[in-house]
C-alpha cells in the first residue's frame, strides 16, 4: 500500500476541520490542567465554504468534491493494495484504519472521501440517534465505522 501516495491524496481532497474553540482549557478534579489546542479552520470559516462536510463526532473534515472525483481511481488503486483486504470490507474503525496508515486524522480524513465518493458510508453515534456526552465516548471507543469497502477484481 503506497501511503506516500494516499497522504498526498487526502492532502489534497480534504481538510480536517474543528467543530468549537481553537483552544480549550480543562480542570479535571486531579488538579492537573490540560491545554487543547486545535490549530486548524473552523468549520464555519468563509474560506471553506465550498467544501462538502463530513461530521466525525470530534472533528468536521472538509472535503473538495471535484478534486476528489479526479482522484478516485488513484484512491482505489490504493485501497485495492490494503493489507487485509477483509478487514477494510468488514468495515473498520477509524482507530483500526489510522493504526494501518500510522495517523488516526488521515484515517478520518479516508473515511470522509471515500463517503463523498460513494465508496462507502461513515457510520458515527449521530447517524444511530445518540448524541453528546454518550456519542463522544463511543466515538473515543472506536464507534467511527467505514461501512465497507470491497477490492475490484
Amino acid at each position: 500500500m503506497d501511503l506516500d501516495k494516499l497522504y498526498k491524496i487526502l492532502n489534497d481532497t480534504t481538510v480536517q476541520l474543528r467543530k468549537g474553540d481553537e483552544v480549550i482549557r480543562h480542570e479535571p478534579n486531579n488538579g492537573l490542567a490540560v491545554t487543547e489546542i486545535f490549530a486548524m479552520p473552523h468549520e464555519h470559516e468563509p474560506c471553506v465554504d465550498h467544501l462538502e462536510r463530513v461530521d466525525m463526532e470530534f472533528l468536521t473534515i472538509g472535503v473538495d468534491r471535484s478534486e476528489a472525483q479526479k482522484r478516485k481511481s488513484e484512491l482505489v488503486e490504493i485501497l485495492n493494495t490494503y493489507p487485509q483486504p477483509d478487514r477494510l470490507a468488514g468495515g473498520p474503525s477509524y482507530i483500526e484504519v489510522g493504526a494501518e496508515i500510522g495517523d488516526q486524522g488521515a484515517a478520518f480524513q479516508l473515511f470522509a472521501l471515500g463517503k463523498v465518493l460513494g465508496l462507502w458510508d461513515v457510520i458515527t453515534p449521530a447517524s444511530l440517534g445518540i448524541k453528546g456526552e454518550q456519542a463522544r465516548q463511543m466515538a473515543g471507543r472506536g464507534m467511527i465505522m467505514m461501512s465497507g469497502f470491497k477490492a475490484a477484481a
